[in-house]
């Protein structure tokens, strides 16, 4: 699956100095990953299609269906023609542990999520009952390594730098080196890879801090909860329920927007704090 293209070329027309110029312009993929769940299908993901395993794997455990990916029986992922023949990537997952997704609590059945559909409507989201547990961590980071990040943001960030249309999230030790990264058309996806990727490594979480391109929003702090994250990094600033959720959940909360350093919840965790 991985040797699908990320981005496609389209004719497009420049307006310059009073001309319409032609000429070629490279757009991100969008492309369609239906997850089925032992037989049913469960939800359909609008996603740019590279580390579509780690995605999957990421989105299953930020979903609370799966703890690990030893949850995981099977997991074969493959190109399939709709029946309006529209490629899509099918994966199919075999979770012993459950019939379907269905009376899990996870959700109602099949359901479409977009690039940027965040959480749409889910219930109980500051709730330690939903599987869901404060990061224990006392790693501690550094501002000026944080603020660094920004700076070299574009030798993490290909796919942005050819299209101009990716999100990235990116994974990053106390001294700042990145230990796992991703790029989709989405924010979400992005940090479900990237929590993905750390599954199939079996990579520790509790001692990184999880950078996004995006703003922090809901449902990207829940991300960071379940994955055990300490440190949520964002490029813009975020909404007012992820600052309430980080307080919640024992996450430190930074946002990195221009010329602005804030640190919006448990600034205990930044050196000389």
């Amino acid at each position: 699956m991985e040797s699908l293209d990320s981005f496609k070329s389209f004719r497009s027309y420049t307006y310059r100095d009073g001309k319409i110029l032609p000429g070629r312009t490279d757009l991100l993929m969008e492309m369609p990953l239906e997850i089925i769940i032992n037989g049913h299908s469960e939800v359909l993901i609008m996603f740019t299609p590279r580390m579509t395993r780690e995605l999957v794997y990421g989105f299953l455990f930020t979903e609370g269906m799966i703890r690990a990916v030893t949850d995981i029986e099977a997991c074969e992922i493959s190109a399939v023609r709709s029946r309006n023949r529209e490629e899509v990537i099918e994966a199919r997952v075999t979770i012993p542990s459950i019939k379907s997704c269905q009376g899990t609590g996870t959700g109602t059945g099949r359901r479409v999520s977009y690039s940027s559909c965040g959480i749409c409507g889910k219930d109980g989201c500051f709730s330690l009952e939903n599987g869901l547990a404060r990061v224990k961590s006392p790693s501690r980071f550094s501002m000026d390594v944080l603020k660094d990040i920004i700076r070299r943001m574009t030798e993490f960030q290909p796919l942005y730098q050819k299209t101009g249309g990716a999100h990235a999230a990116i994974l990053f030790d106390g001294d700042g080196n990145p230990v796992m990264k991703s790029e989709d058309m989405g924010r979400h996806n992005a940090v479900d890879k990237v929590i993905g990727a750390t599954l199939a490594d079996g990579m520790a979480r509790h001692d990184k801090a999880l950078f996004s391109s995006g703003r922090a929003s809901l449902e990207m702090i829940l991300k960071t909860a379940r994955a055990g994250f300490p440190v949520f990094i964002a490029k813009s600033r975020p909404t007012s329920k992820a600052v309430e959720a980080a307080k919640f959940y024992n996450i430190t909360l930074l946002d990195l927007a221009k010329d602005t350093n804030r640190i919006y919840s448990h600034a205990r965790r930044i050196k000389g704090f």
